[in-house]
């Protein structure tokens, strides 16, 4: 027995040696463990990858679209397309991905329309096991899972709409699986209507890869706790660790057409880059105003400075992984940056007024360059009053090379009352012929759901602002890929499909950051005529687009009906409230606003009363907004300012309207100065 034992054991042995012994120089076990430390190795992302891999994407996405020259293309209908289904023990089970290994599920992003959705069953089967490993609730998993927690398992801000919650749903936690995956969902109700959305981006490792397979029971045992925490508590606390930092600075003002360089020797790497901009129209500086990067001699950025910080041309606080902007207006990017002899940095005045460069400061420490290393690059695209009336894809970045792509940042301007994003992502790697990475909508890209207009910043996507989805105004949407990077050896081509509800222009800028050899090249660098056209404003002040600065009681919401004429489907709402409870809310305008005021206010039977006080001054006192049913009222106010800059709005609830209602609501639409016209009583 012994004997047998010892021979059983001699083969194993010399497999497993045999196996180690054929993996290349640097290669690793991919386990949970490395994943997890991988997400928090900034360094990491500047270097070629330790275990070669393609990212892949399981979606939701039209089976009409076959081809980019065959109708159905641009084919909408992208919700609960699945792989197949199957019946397993007389279950219903529709199947969501399926592949072989060796491989490792990194993001897997979600969203429904009913709720009974959200108490469907989603099971992991890895490595061809008829036992699901993982089983459960699909949001318990994906968004709720209280084994992982937040920000590796999160739903982004949700709003109130028709009377549901809505929200998009990420889990970032890593799967990886020696042999195989499947993964398939049960619905509660076979007999509802079947509406969900998915995206599944999983790495499928070179054969032979060595890889340790999640296991049943391995969340709920407690085996992951202490390093969850350690990568939750890093990406919750984004600030870099730079041992050894030296730092280089710019200031001072810039003319029109001037520019100010600084250049840093030897082999080292930029870690953290902090910019400060001023000027009298600051919104349209943060567009006009280009950070250009060269490294060992080769141009590589050439980005404005707020798409370049994820913010577009509005301060918008924001804090991700990779970027942190401040309400001052300070802003930090934490992409490492490594050089082998030198690094130039050049902030140019592309504008027609002066810019003040309160500051520009590189943190920078040794960097110990070799085959692996990489050169950061970030590049703009400009598409200015794209007409919507054609559906067709636009290109975000061609590159020619070899390299890693690493995350992007979306800003644009809706001309419109209606829906922007139902684009699809196309991202082709290696002369693909069909896209690897084929989406289910350009929201669902960026981690969030439903037109959403709720702000919100998490470690991997941010929204820092929402005003352009359901009406005329700016949004700002931005994706920081880790675990996802797409790896590339010859080429990476990414499209988004413009696909509006309306006819009508808008402005669509990409920004994308990836790193590559120093062969490697981009189509379009540069765009200065891009950088001079002036930025665009909305002409009224949203109410859900106001930041909450201050609340005695109560809470406040995004709500939304799809049915309802608010001026974008959705409103302010500060509900649960009682009297002698305030609220302070604020939104920034670029230009000082005269003439007469008109604010719109949402009424119902539940409705409070409440004095309304703009920067200060009482514009409505004892605004009572009871009405029987649903409705609007509209106000106005003979000599309305709106301020250039900072605008608080505050609210102070009054005594009830005496309706025999029990009021605990207050609701804002929107605000706009209507200079031209002139208030009769």
């Amino acid at each position: 027995m012994r004997r047998s034992f010892l021979i059983i054991y001699s083969f194993v042995f010399v497999i497993f040696i045999g196996q180690a012994c054929i993996r290349k120089p640097g290669e690793k076990i991919v386990t949970i463990d490395l994943l997890l430390k991988e997400m928090t190795d900034r360094d990491g992302l500047a270097k070629l990858p330790q275990n070669n891999f393609k990212l892949k994407q399981a979606s939701s996405y039209s089976r009409k679209s076959i081809a980019p020259d065959e109708e159905g293309w641009f084919d909408n209908a992208d919700a609960s397309q699945y792989v197949r289904t199957d019946t397993i023990g007389g279950r219903i089970e529709h199947v969501l991905m399926d592949v072989d290994g060796p491989g490792a599920i990194v993001r897997f992003w979600s969203t429904w329309h009913a709720q009974q959705f959200s108490m469907g069953t989603l099971r992991f089967y890895f490595d061809n096991s008829p036992i699901p490993q993982i089983e459960g609730q699909i949001s318990d998993i994906i968004s709720a899972n209280k084994y992982v927690g937040a920000p590796l398992s999160q739903t982004t801000s949700p709003f109130l709409e028709n009377g549901g919650w809505f929200s998009g749903h990420n889990l970032y936690f890593p799967l990886p699986y020696a042999k195989h995956c499947k993964v398939t969902y049960q619905k509660a109700d076979e007999s509802i209507n079947d509406v969900l959305y998915y995206q599944i981006n999983y790495r499928k490792y070179e054969p032979g890869t060595l890889v340790e397979s999640y296991t049943k029971g391995d969340w709920d045992s407690g085996k992951f706790s202490e390093i969850i925490a350690e990568v939750s508590n890093k990406l919750r606390h984004n600030e870099p660790q730079i041992n050894q930092s030296v730092v280089t600075q710019l200031k001072g003002v810039m003319k029109p057409g001037a520019s100010l360089s600084a250049s840093i020797e030897g082999e080292q790497a930029i870690k953290k880059v902090v910019v400060k901009l001023e000027a009298e129209q600051v919104e349209q500086a943060l567009r006009s105003t280009v950070i250009s990067m060269e490294f060992d001699g080769k141009p590589t950025v050439w980005v404005p400075v707020g798409d370049l910080f994820g913010i577009g041309y509005k301060i918008s606080p924001s804090k991700s992984w990779l970027s942190t902007v401040e309400e001052n207006g300070e802003m930090s990017l934490f992409f490492p940056m490594p050089f082998q002899q030198s690094a130039k940095i050049t902030i140019h005045n592309f504008g027609k007024v002066d810019v003040e460069l309160v500051m520009l400061e590189m943190h920078y420490e040794a960097w110990n360059w070799d085959g692996q290393s990489l050169y950061f690059h970030a590049n703009w695209r400009n598409y200015p009053d794209f007409n919507t009336s054609e559906k067709r894809d636009v290109n975000y970045v061609s590159i020619s090379g070899k390299g890693k792509y690493v995350g992007d940042v979306l800003t644009l301007f809706n001309d419109s009352y209606d829906w922007w994003g139902e684009g699809d992502e196309k991202i082709y790697v290696d002369g693909e012929s069909f896209p690897s990475t084929f989406g289910t909508g350009t929201e669902d890209y960026y981690g969030y759901a439903w037109c959403s207009v709720v702000d919100f910043s998490l470690p991997f996507i941010a929204q820092p602002s929402g005003d352009g989805n359901r009406s005329p105004g700016l949004t700002v949407n931005s994706r920081w890929r880790s675990l996802d990077v797409i790896p590339f050896e010859q080429s990476l081509k990414f499209d988004m499909e413009i696909w509006h509800w309306g006819n009508t222009q808008i402005d669509y800028s990409p920004t994308t950051f990836w790193y590559g050899t120093k062969d490697a090249r981009v189509e379009v660098m540069e765009d200065v005529d891009g950088v001079k056209i002036p930025v665009k404003f909305p002409e009224r002040f949203e109410g859900e687009g106001f930041k909450v600065s201050r609340i005695t009681g109560g809470e406040v919401i995004t709500q939304a009906f799809l049915s309802y004429n608010w001026s974008a489907r959705n409103h302010l709402l500060w509900q649960g409230i009682k009297k002698g409870d305030e609220l302070e809310v604020y939104f920034y305008s670029e230009k000082e606003r005269k003439g007469q005021l008109k604010a719109v206010f949402t009424q119902a039977p539940d409705y409070a009363t409440a004095d309304v006080l703009l920067n200060g001054d009482l514009i409505f006192k004892d605004l009572d907004l009871y009405n029987s049913e649903l409705g609007l009222k509209e106000l106005f106010f003979k000599n309305g300012r709106i301020k250039k800059g900072k605008n608080i709005v505050k609210l102070i609830v009054k005594d009830a309207n005496g309706a025999g209602e029990s009021p605990n609501k207050f609701g804002l639409d929107y605000i706009l100065v209507l200079a031209d016209r002139i208030f009769n009583n």
